[in-house]
């Protein structure tokens, strides 16, 4: 089962890779999307760009199973959602805290080796983590957004790992 997490932490981090470059596309080439998330594009596009080799080097080092993987991925992930809390707006910034809240949950599951027990009580902890983040920011929408977000991504994962044991 350890596989099947080091395998989901990569595929996260890729996503989250993917998910850099294509906001750096979009809110360079779409002038209509530019003040839909973020209170300045342009601040929003330095940040997007920032993240990237970071993350890049923490899935090259988790790839090659270094225990300075899913720490430094731990630590700018972290860092990167409370430098980027001022730039979006509104309750959509709660589908990125959970996003990082997954990230830094597989990380440290990767670094500690942790149980699927242990790894659901940390995934618990997400939701609290949503419940506390809408409460600081826009509590209806964000904790809507939070939640169903999360969900259907849990829904999504849980249906991929169920495929992926039928498979073996």
């Amino acid at each position: 089962m350890q596989g099947v997490k080091h395998k989901t932490l990569l595929i996260l981090l890729s996503l989250t890779i993917i998910g850099e470059i294509l906001s750096i596309i979009i809110w360079t080439k779409s002038p209509s999307q530019r003040f839909t998330l973020a209170v300045n594009w342009e601040i929003a596009v330095l940040n997007a760009a920032a993240m990237i080799p970071p993350n890049l080097l923490a899935l090259v080092w988790i790839i090659k199973r270094k225990n300075w993987g899913p720490i430094l991925l731990i630590v700018i992930s972290i860092g990167n959602r409370l430098l980027s809390q001022p730039i979006f707006i509104g309750g959509m910034h709660l589908i990125f805290v959970t996003w990082t809240a997954l990230l830094v949950i597989f990380a440290y599951v990767e670094y500690r080796g942790l149980s699927n027990l242990e790894t659901s009580f940390l995934s618990g902890g997400v939701i609290f983590d949503i419940i506390v983040s809408s409460l600081l920011f826009n509590p209806k929408r964000g904790l809507i957004f939070g939640l169903v977000f999360y969900f259907l991504f849990l829904v999504f994962l849980i249906g991929a790992l169920t495929i992926v044991k039928k498979l073996r």
